[in-house]
């Protein structure tokens, strides 16, 4: 918890299951339960003492390999111990996942019959649950689970909650496991739209189910993970719940002593996805904006967002090109910038982010002043700026 801290992280998950080890054992299962949930309290207890935010729990989940004697019936009941806590704990919401086996049919009778079961002790206790998406392993090939395509799980959301008659249950997109059955995931979030309650980001190779940092699973040149599509469809629906990010096997697979650097890193990772998902939202915050720049990042801003967010003008430390015309903005010098409103913002359209924001803070500039750079753009186009070919962008 500690190392959270100091890597930057202000919040993290209660993961139930980080606990359950004690039921695969010899113990009494009263035993077990019992030492379970002390090590629960002493877990909220550290982060409650280091000032880290408990926003959202994962109720356990067994695996049929860990041969746990009547698992299902394990798993219902520390579910709705779960909901007991998380109350307790003044966490708003739980991730509990589906029941597994049978045919679809006697599948989504059971499922139903479950999520009605927590979503009655969820609604006294005030906690949202969350049903997150699945897969089934068919002789190694991996396919659909509960919930696992858009359709069924906004059904499944809807009907539950008619019958509870509240906004009980929400949803937990696994980004992880769209990967490995293959399913768009810029369809499966537009699809889920304000139900999606929280996302869990993580990467894999699309074969192995692993919980890979983000961007580290490369081939090619390039993570084989869509990115683009969860980022884009993330915009769309203006999410704004909860983000997790799952990056254990790349965590367990270091060394010690190398841990701290990659819980460091991790955190600039958390940082730019924010970054890139609130893109739209942070230039929507604004009532006026104008840029600095005027090259290929100032470009792609006003192929994308020129209509929807028009800037009053650019700016550039080129004097060669004060006056002119550039993607149909005006170009000033750095020092026309002193006549803005304070609540007009600058976006800063160069990758010099750092020498850029000094130099208008040294001007004794008090606009707010945001970075520009989007990666996940909305469409592309691949003209780009030459040295020797800008007098053909420029009028004037």
């Amino acid at each position: 918890m500690e190392r959270l801290c100091q890597s930057g992280f202000s919040e993290t998950v209660l993961d139930f299951g980080m606990f359950a080890g004690g039921f695969a054992g010899k113990k009494r299962r009263a035993e077990a339960e019992t030492h379970w949930q002390e090590w629960a309290d002493r877990y909220v207890e550290e982060a409650k003492r280091q000032g880290v935010l408990l926003g959202l729990a994962f109720a356990p989940h067994f695996e049929s390999e860990q041969k746990i004697p009547d698992s299902e019936e394990l798993e219902i009941r520390l579910a709705e111990i779960c909901i007991q806590k998380s109350a307790q704990y003044s966490i708003d919401m739980l991730v509990v996942r589906s029941l597994v086996g049978g045919s679809y049919a006697e599948n989504f009778a059971k499922n139903r019959e479950y999520f009605l079961r927590l979503g009655r002790m969820a609604q006294s206790a005030k906690v949202r649950l969350l049903v997150v998406n699945s897969y089934r392993n068919i002789n190694g090939h991996l396919v659909r689970g509960f919930c696992g395509e858009p359709a069924q799980a906004v059904a499944f959301v809807d009907e539950i909650n008619a019958a509870l008659g509240a906004e009980v249950l929400g949803f937990c997109l696994d980004a992880g496991v769209c990967n490995l059955i293959g399913i768009n995931m810029y369809d499966f979030v537009t699809a889920l739209g304000a139900c999606l309650q929280a996302v869990i980001l993580r990467e894999n190779d699309g074969v192995h189910d692993d919980s890979l940092l983000p961007f580290s699973s490369a081939h090619g040149g390039g993570s084989r993970m869509d990115w683009l599509n969860l980022i884009r469809g993330l915009r769309a629906v203006h999410f704004s719940g909860v983000a997790v990010l799952d990056f254990r096997t790349t965590l367990t697979a270091l060394s010690g002593l190398l841990r701290p650097a990659m819980l460091s890193f991790a955190h600039k990772v958390t940082e730019y996805l924010t970054w890139q998902v609130q893109m739209e939202e942070c230039l929507r915050r604004y009532p006026s904006r104008v840029l600095f720049g005027a090259g290929n990042m100032c470009r792609a801003y006003m192929k994308c967002y020129g209509e929807d967010f028009p800037p009053l003008y650019t700016c550039d430390n080129n004097p060669q090109v004060w006056g002119k015309e550039f993607c149909g903005l005006s170009v000033h010098a750095p020092e026309d910038l002193r006549s803005l409103p304070e609540d007009c913002a600058i976006f800063i359209c160069n990758v010099y982010y750092e020498e850029i924001e000094r130099q208008l803070r040294d001007m004794g500039l008090k606009n707010p002043i945001e970075r520009f750079n989007d990666e996940f753009m909305p469409s592309f186009h691949f003209e780009r700026l030459e040295s020797d070919g800008w007098k053909e962008q420029v009028k004037g």
